[in-house]
């Protein structure tokens, strides 16, 4: 597919929803549509003004991998100006609310020919960032030709997107955008090595590590960094018991599950609990769309359940008085951004989209937590941190439900085997951070040279 083609699809896709955005706006979205469209207030820049940064993170995840490049800007880049574009309203929820004041939260504007050649003059960065896996054709031909980098950080690139991208029409299309990266930052080998074979010109690729392993925490969220051993464990407490769980009550957090996932896992909890009667089990879907599917599932297997949302809120549905709540062992985790939370307070963490094939997520965020991480065999998108974890001792392979089961038993019946796997995991987490400072570097790097350029031609 080339770019003329790309942009007439684009283009006829836009024109037939726009009545749609219209409606929307009239019902509280016309900022949304406002910013989609490209129309953003911005500020006149004059002579050795701070440099400009535009950060494009897509969702959630990416915003917490801005967020540790925001912290280590402020260390390395004070003052400069910040912009962070996201595509979803829950991301710009998050942004706003975990991003310093300072910080400009906006969604991205819409890729098409016409608006992203205006933003990119209005909003004018000294450098345009995408982070992970974005890669939409318009706005990155337009940083270039702005001369805004453009740079790909913390670059994520699974099997199942190479092999998408590599597949006509849209191989063209993609070669051609890539090709426009200045600096290509990849999270691993495995991740710079897809990149080099989808085309991206092997001197740009370099490997950088996670940044979000630096991740600061968020507001009200302490317990990542405690002063003391006795501060965490005062706000643990805390944690738990908004959460009704009691303070002798295991938990078994599954984060980032998929279809066909929570039967399996259902059966493993309802097989657990013979031996530990009071274990929690908190269920994070990948995706918060599929909630009505898995909610069916529990109702016709007649398992009573809480939403987070009505615990943590304080409200006690169908009348149910505290008491009550304290008896629930089962939350179904309906919010975003809740995952790394639910990490702290687990004993014991199985990292989804591994018992099936949907290639596994991100297992370092709970050994962060210093928890033990349990997967499936199904990790070929993070397949090197599924084996730095497994030969550090810190991560362990559960084959199917049976396995889980075991594995879970075993660290509950031999305890200083648990212990030294959480200070392994927690250790392994600890060595790879670093990277957000070197991507920051990167940054720094990028921003010179444009105005080294600059320079240049003004004399």
């Amino acid at each position: 597919m080339s770019y003329f083609v790309y942009q007439i699809i684009a283009w006829t896709i836009f024109l037939i929803v726009f009545p749609f955005f219209l409606i929307y706006s009239l019902g509280g979205g016309r900022q949304e549509l406002r910013q989609r469209l490209g129309l953003y207030h911005t500020t006149p820049r004059g002579p050795g003004s701070q440099p400009r940064i535009w950060l494009h993170a897509a969702s959630v995840g990416e915003v917490q991998v801005a967020r540790a490049l925001v912290q280590e800007l402020d260390r390395q880049l004070p003052g400069a100006d910040i912009w962070v574009s996201t595509l979803t309203r829950h991301g710009l929820q998050v942004c706003r609310e975990q991003m310093p004041d300072r910080v400009r939260c906006l969604f991205a504007p819409l890729d098409l020919a016409g608006i992203c050649s205006r933003v990119m003059r209005n909003i004018g960065p000294d450098l345009y960032v995408c982070l992970e896996t974005e890669l939409w054709p318009e706005i990155i031909r337009q940083a270039a030709r702005q001369q805004a980098g453009p740079a790909l950080l913390n670059a994520r690139l699974s099997e199942r997107s190479l092999r998408r991208y590599r597949r006509w029409p849209v191989a063209p299309l993609i070669l051609a955008t890539i090709s426009r990266f200045r600096v290509i930052a990849a999270i691993g080998e495995d991740d710079a090595r897809r990149y080099r074979e989808l085309g991206a010109e092997p001197a740009t690729v370099i490997i950088c590590g996670n940044a979000k392993y630096d991740l600061p925490p968020a507001a009200g969220q302490t317990w990542s960094a405690p002063a003391t051993r006795a501060d965490q464990e005062v706000e643990l407490t805390s944690l738990r018991s908004g959460l009704g769980i009691g303070p002798e009550q295991p938990v078994l957090v599954c984060g980032s599950t998929h279809h066909g996932e929570e039967e399996l896992l259902l059966t493993a909890w309802r097989k657990l609990k013979r031996n530990l009667p009071g274990l929690v089990w908190v269920i994070a879907p990948r995706h918060l769309r599929r909630l009505p599917e898995i909610e069916a599932m529990f109702r016709g297997k007649n398992l009573e359940y809480w939403r987070l949302s009505e615990l943590s809120n304080g409200a006690d549905p169908d009348g149910a008085t505290r008491p009550e709540k304290q008896r629930a062992t089962v939350i179904l985790v309906d919010q975003m951004g809740k995952l790394a939370e639910l990490y702290a307070v687990a004993d014991y963490v199985f990292c989804g989209g591994s018992l099936v094939r949907r290639g596994g997520h991100n297992l370092l965020e709970a050994a962060a937590h210093g928890k033990p991480v349990l997967f499936g065999p199904h990790m070929e998108d993070f397949r090197e941190d599924a084996e730095l974890l497994r030969q550090g001792g810190g991560g362990f392979l559960v084959r199917d439900e049976e396995d889980l089961c075991q594995r879970i038993m075993a660290f509950h019946t031999r305890p200083a085997e648990y212990h030294r796997a959480a200070e392994q995991a927690g250790g392994i987490a600890r060595r790879l951070r670093g990277s957000a400072r070197q991507q920051v570097e990167i940054i720094k790097q990028l921003i010179g040279q444009k105005v080294g350029k600059n320079n240049s031609r003004g004399q």
